[in-house]
């Protein structure tokens, strides 16, 4: 059953609305997953190893301010969403959530390890956003623009240093090498094309569309900029752990 034909409640809720439990239950556990959040330990920690490797790796100055301004904007985001935990469930606000996604703990020991992450990562931020555009938690829906803007940006940021270093031959193999490890990795962040939880989420409008569904169109997305590098778009299956 595709997402278009699922069935949805239609209802809407704002600050201070009476939540259903599934409902509150379905948000809290995205706003926990989400992870952006001041009181986030595990999420402080590790826009500081993107600081760090923009001191290490970055090629010069302007890239490092670059990068600077990157986190900055990834703070904004962290004080939107503490915003919004302390009006679903307070005892959110100082939770530490490590990332689950092994994405996230793939090593980033390069220049260009550091910009495939923000490629792929920061795009699958993006296009959730686009969802939470339309989402019937009211708030959520209110500070999306903002978020899917910013990512869209983030993932450009990426894809701009990639374009500089693959123009040599070595850099565009370095790239095309990586790509193996990080292009399934990417694909997977959306998680499995069976999740139970994604026709509730959709029932309540916390969601649009399934798991698949966004991954296909992610796909189409993020194979157009890799082409444009001249880079060998990679086996969709290969080396993947949620099909």
């Amino acid at each position: 059953m595709s997402s278009t034909t699922m069935e949805t409640c239609g209802r809407t809720f704002d600050i201070g609305d009476p939540l259903p439990d599934e409902y509150r239950d379905l948000l809290v556990r995205m706003l926990t997953h989400e992870g952006e959040r001041t009181g986030n330990r595990s999420f402080m920690v590790f826009f500081e190893s993107v600081l760090d490797n923009a001191g290490k790796y970055a090629p010069n100055d302007d890239a490092k301010l670059t990068m600077a301004n990157y986190v900055a904007e990834e703070m904004k985001h962290c004080i939107m969403f503490h915003r919004l935990v302390m009006e679903v469930d307070k005892s959110l606000v100082f939770k530490d959530t490590p990332f689950q996604h092994y994405a996230f703990h793939i090593p980033r020991d390069s220049w260009t390890d550091q910009n495939l992450f923000n490629l792929f990562l920061d795009l699958n931020g993006a296009f959730h956003a686009g969802e939470w555009r339309s989402s019937s938690y009211l708030p959520l829906a209110r500070m999306a623009p903002t978020i899917e803007k910013d990512e869209y940006g983030h993932s450009n940021m990426g894809y701009r240093f990639l374009q500089e270093t693959c123009k040599t031959p070595e850099g565009k193999a370095e790239v095309q090498e990586k790509l193996y490890t990080w292009y399934p990795a990417a694909l997977d962040t959306f998680g499995t094309s069976t999740s139970k939880r994604t026709p509730r989420y959709i029932y309540w409008g916390l969601k649009q569309k399934g798991n698949e569904e966004m991954r296909q169109e992610y796909k189409k997305y993020v194979d157009q900029k890799l082409r444009a590098l001249g880079l060998t778009i990679p086996d969709e299956k290969a080396n993947r752990r949620f099909l």
